[in-house]
């Protein structure tokens, strides 16, 4: 047996052996993995040609073992070609008649065939490399009716350079982690050690890479399939917990003031209910701030939740939060967040109302005063009024669902809700739109971690569809409507490009909706302090400024909107404007400056400021001695203007 180095072609023969010696299979596997290995690797003499004596001896042990099943058939053959050099895959195999005993099986060298070719018109994203040949080495068993394995036909003869003695452990078929080396990834990876460190430890043990049978990416995976089943394992006694993650944690500080909250999907696997908890950006686009999952929908464990999530987000309520109806909720709502203003989803409500009232032909009379009472009543007086003629046209003095969503009216109609910022938000139906693509991620057979997985994808894909309009923002000129007006221009450098067309369309029309209803409104406005009051309201519930307004500012021939007027969480540059002096010095003007990102931008922007002067007066002791000096009078000052507030209002 003669082959050259340098990728020339091993010249063996074909040979037709049949296999009679009787070996105990791992016997011999024991002695072919330990027989003098350094006796049997290849020695080059000065012509470049190997001694086979070895080689020789290798095939003969491999020919002589026996094998009673197809996978001991395999190791043997792996094992051989191991020594050989070469990669082993299975091939067809052949049945006898009506039964499903194998007749013959075939073994081939992992380079067997061609990669097949891709049409002109595909396209792939990754192009593998190319690894077959063509090599036709290969062995087929013969197995008879009793079951006894024998060798009808070995071909040797490989058309590509074999594997050098210090490359096998990179060949697929002979790659494993042995149950020693699994066991040691197992403890010190639990033991909070590196997967490489580990990995780079059962290399040193066994003198080497090329002695360990596996490389580090089957250590790795190997650790993340560990880690993995441990999850999944751990699953089913989970009871509640509440994932977010840092960039959730920035989306709220911007967009923090209106939340939407809905229980309505249930993972059918644990039965547990799946919470997403979202808002909306500047570009009207969902945002996710965490999801929450729970075992049961208690008092308890709503409160637990709310504080968990009120807790990561560095203790910041937001100014409204809108909820399907449950008592539960809204009790935890109550203990948790006082100072929230607590909303019912408009959409859950009204999808009930077919199913609670039935009134005939009065049916659609009774729907349109109801969707009146909904969010169309100004006061309190017209939504009585409403509700009256409501239940005097329809008969439904006796309807208790009716009564009971009467009783809690303060939390699902708008005329309760003018005075406070809730983004004109309707129903949660952005919060539906969530749970459809949870439906969409989670099969019912899906785990926790494959949920988290989806919902890590659909994160993926808003962060993406939000830096595209943001792109579109920056880069993008915005076509004015009336050129020449300088309110549309202050608002086209100010706004994103969705609530520049919102607020172009209020500029436009005379009126919001008024001729729906027959109304008139009213406009305050002082013109020393620029300070406007429309009895609309659409600033206090979504801080844009109504058309009625915007008309009195034409009226007065008033050039530039009052910063006051420019909601920060609007503005196309709103998730910048939260940590730079710019947006502190917009929040002082700003008649939003008590929101919950008024903390948050001082407490930035005295941050910055004071990392700035430390830097300034780094390395200079007379100025380190100043500012330390400086900073200790403004704490004293501090605390004697804190000292004295308390002392005024338990005197008050």
């Amino acid at each position: 047996m003669v082959f050259k180095q340098l990728g020339l072609l091993f010249h063996c023969s074909l040979v037709i052996f049949s296999c009679s010696r009787s070996f105990e299979l791992f016997d011999l596997l024991t002695l072919k993995m330990e027989y003098d290995y350094r006796e049997c690797r290849f020695m080059f003499d000065a012509f470049g040609e190997s001694n086979g004596s070895c080689t020789e001896q290798r095939r003969n042990i491999f020919l002589e073992t026996l094998v009673h099943n197809e996978k001991e058939a395999y190791e043997v053959y792996c094992a051989y070609a191991h020594q050989i050099g070469f990669s082993v895959h299975k091939d067809h195999a052949t049945f006898w008649t009506n039964s499903k005993n194998i007749k013959t099986n075939n073994f081939v060298c992992g380079k067997t065939g061609f990669k097949k070719k891709l049409k002109i018109t595909e396209t792939v994203k990754y192009r593998k490399a190319e690894t077959r040949t063509g090599c036709s080495a290969m062995i087929r068993y013969g197995v008879d009716e009793e079951g006894n394995w024998t060798v009808k036909k070995l071909i040797e003869l490989h058309n590509h350079s074999l594997a050098n003695p210090g490359d096998k452990h990179l060949l697929c078929s002979n790659r494993k982690i042995s149950e020693v080396n699994a066991d040691v990834l197992r403890s010190m990876t639990q033991s909070e050690m590196r997967p490489k460190d580990v990995f780079n430890f059962l290399a040193q043990e066994v003198e080497g890479v090329e002695n360990l049978e596996c490389t580090k990416t089957d250590a790795f995976n190997f650790i993340q399939r560990e880690r993995r089943c441990r999850i999944e394992n751990d699953d089913e006694n989970t009871d509640e917990f509440f994932w977010s993650d840092g960039t959730s944690r920035l989306d709220y500080d911007c967009f923090g003031d209106v939340i939407i909250f809905d229980m309505s999907y249930r993972l059918n696997k644990y039965n547990l209910c799946c919470a997403p908890i979202i808002s909306v950006n500047h570009n009207c686009q969902n945002v996710l701030f965490g999801v929450g999952f729970l075992s049961e929908e208690t008092t308890d464990s709503f409160k637990w939740l709310f504080k968990t999530f009120i807790c990561i987000m560095g203790d910041n309520h937001p100014i409204t939060i809108y909820t399907d109806q449950d008592q539960a909720m809204a009790t935890a709502i109550s203990e948790i967040l006082p100072n929230t203003r607590h909303r019912l989803c408009q959409w859950h409500i009204y999808k009930k109302l077919p199913t609670k009232i039935h009134c005939g032909v009065r049916n659609r009379i009774v729907s349109n005063l109801f969707y009146k009472c909904l969010s169309k009543c100004e006061s309190e007086e017209e939504l009585d009024d409403t509700y009256r003629m409501m239940i005097e046209i329809g008969n439904l003095q006796d309807n208790i669902w009716l009564d009971d969503m009467y009783k809690i009216r303060q939390k699902w109609s708008t005329a309760f809700n003018e005075d406070v910022f809730g983004m004109r938000i309707l129903s949660a139906q952005r919060s539906e739109s969530t749970n459809n693509i949870c439906h969409g991620v989670s099969k019912p057979t899906s785990s926790i971690t494959d949920c988290f997985l989806g919902i890590e994808n659909v994160m993926r894909t808003w962060k993406r569809n939000e830096k595209d309009e943001d792109f579109k923002c920056d880069q993008y000129m915005i076509t004015l409507v009336a050129k020449s007006s300088p309110i549309l221009r202050q608002a086209a450098a100010f706004y994103s490009r969705k609530l520049y067309t919102m607020f172009e369309e209020e500029f436009i029309h005379e009126s919001c909706d008024d001729h729906m209803f027959n109304t008139t409104w009213v406009v305050h406005f002082d013109s020393s302090s620029l300070d406007r009051k429309c009895s609309y309201r659409k600033f206090e519930m979504m801080g844009m400024l109504c058309s009625h307004a915007l008309r009195v500012l034409n009226f007065l021939h008033i050039k530039k909107i009052h910063v006051k007027y420019l909601l920060l969480r609007w503005s196309e540059n709103a998730k910048k404007y939260v940590y730079n002096s710019s947006g502190y010095m917009h929040l002082q003007q700003s008649q939003f400056s008590h929101d919950i990102k008024g903390d948050l931008i001082f407490q930035a922007h005295m941050q910055k400021a004071a990392y700035q002067c430390t830097q300034k007066a780094k390395g200079n002791p007379e100025v380190e001695q100043r500012m330390r000096e400086s900073m200790k009078k403004l704490s004293l000052d501090i605390d004697d203007i804190l000292v004295g507030k308390n002392s005024r209002d338990r005197s008050e």
